[in-house]
């Protein structure tokens, strides 16, 4: 009975080693060699970075005590009314002579949802790591859950306010 065992083991090993050789010699015919085009060199310009669609929104100010000015929310009243989703992707941001970019999305984090800054050097806004929408008012938080800056919606696709230092501040696209 072992004998049949290992004769008919045998045979398989034989028939799927031989199922895995080709004996036809076909292969594919070789491709002709293609001529390439000579490829030149030379310097490129450095790119300019676009301006915004629109210019950035001039600075809404006080006077305080000091005669020093602070920007101020817009009128609440005239802000358009949001939804979370139609913050959500990329943003120009303006604020204090800085332009830099403002990444939003749905992910839950500290404060509220996930948000980041690109190109941001300035000690607020490249603190930004979430944001939250109250009512027409957004907040920019920090990562620490605190504020770093207060917007309303004063056109479609365009946020005005200020930030904690009271600096004016346009997030836009």
């Amino acid at each position: 009975m072992a004998c049949k065992t290992w004769i008919l083991a045998l045979v398989a090993v034989g028939v799927a080693v031989g199922g895995c050789s080709s004996t036809s010699g076909r292969y594919a015919p070789s491709l002709p060699a293609t001529p390439s085009q000579p490829v030149s060199s030379g310097q490129l310009q450095p790119i300019e970075p676009a301006p915004p669609e629109q210019p950035p929104v001039e600075e809404t100010t006080e006077q305080t005590t000091e005669e020093t000015q602070v920007a101020s929310l817009p009128d609440q009243s005239t802000a358009l009314n949001l939804e979370r989703s139609d913050l959500l992707g990329g943003w120009g941001v303006t604020s204090a002579g800085e332009t830099c970019q403002l990444f939003m999305t749905l992910t839950t984090w500290t404060g509220g949802y996930r948000a980041s800054t690109r190109g941001c050097e300035g000690d607020e806004l490249s603190t930004v790591s979430a944001w939250d929408l109250s009512g027409k008012q957004i907040t920019l938080k920090n990562g620490e859950g605190g504020n770093v800056a207060t917007l309303l919606a004063t056109e479609e696709n365009r946020f005005n306010g200020a930030t904690v230092a009271g600096r004016a501040i346009s997030v836009y696209r």
